[in-house]
């Protein structure tokens, strides 16, 4: 990730921005493009949820960038800690490809955006900027991608899953085991079992291998 290109909006002052990823180098480039920016500064990283979490309530973040699969914080549930404390911290969430349903599911619960892993440092700059300024800033793939889930679901048949049985599904389809799902979306085995039981009965299937197979075929998954 270069250094982006001068030229920011003189109205916002030292934003107060936080990485939280789990892979150095991302973060390492992502923070080193806050530090050199005029208008931002670094409020904290974390590759874990322990950390990202403790950041999140202890400092007066503006800005929260966040790695979809962060371990143990998935996008998801750092949005749904987002509104069940209150906090005034806007997300950005980082995707790896631009997800149809996953842009879709993520602005629904609160994300000030989605932005994918491969931005350059300008556009990964702007965007900040423009979440700060409370607005929301979209790549042409991402807003490409929300078209297409919303007139998906405007005329397909298929069924409708919460945000956190596309988790679970997402979870299946990457061959984790149910412990392994519960252990990383902090959910006890009963609540992960339930989650399953209620996908295989929307989707028709009575097995993971054939619920994943049902949900690429329907495009809930890629």
């Amino acid at each position: 990730m270069a250094s982006p290109a001068s030229g920011t909006d003189p109205r916002l002052q030292y934003t107060n921005v936080a990485v939280f990823d789990s892979q150095p180098l991302f973060r390492d480039a992502a923070c080193r493009v806050i530090r050199q920016h005029p208008q931002l500064q670094l409020g904290g990283e974390a590759s874990d949820a322990p950390r990202a979490l403790a950041l999140l309530r202890n400092e007066r973040l503006d800005v929260a960038v966040v790695d979809v699969a962060l371990p143990g914080l998935s996008g998801e549930r750092l949005l749904t800690v987002i509104a069940a404390e209150r906090l005034a911290t806007r997300l950005i969430v980082l995707l790896a490809k631009p997800s149809c349903v996953q842009a879709y599911d993520l602005l629904a619960l609160g994300a000030a955006t989605c932005l994918l892993r491969t931005a350059s440092a300008d556009d990964f700059a702007r965007t900040v900027v423009a979440v700060a300024d409370d607005r929301t800033l979209l790549a042409d793939e991402i807003q490409h991608a929300l078209v297409t889930e919303i007139r998906l679901r405007e005329h397909d048949e298929r069924p409708r899953l919460s945000p956190r049985e596309h988790e679970v599904l997402r979870r299946v389809a990457d061959g984790q085991t149910a412990p392994a799902i519960g252990k990383a979306m902090h959910l006890s085995a009963s609540t992960v079992k339930t989650h399953l039981t209620h996908l295989y009965d929307k989707l028709e299937v009575s097995d993971r291998a054939a619920a994943v197979a049902a949900a690429m075929r329907r495009g809930l998954i890629e």
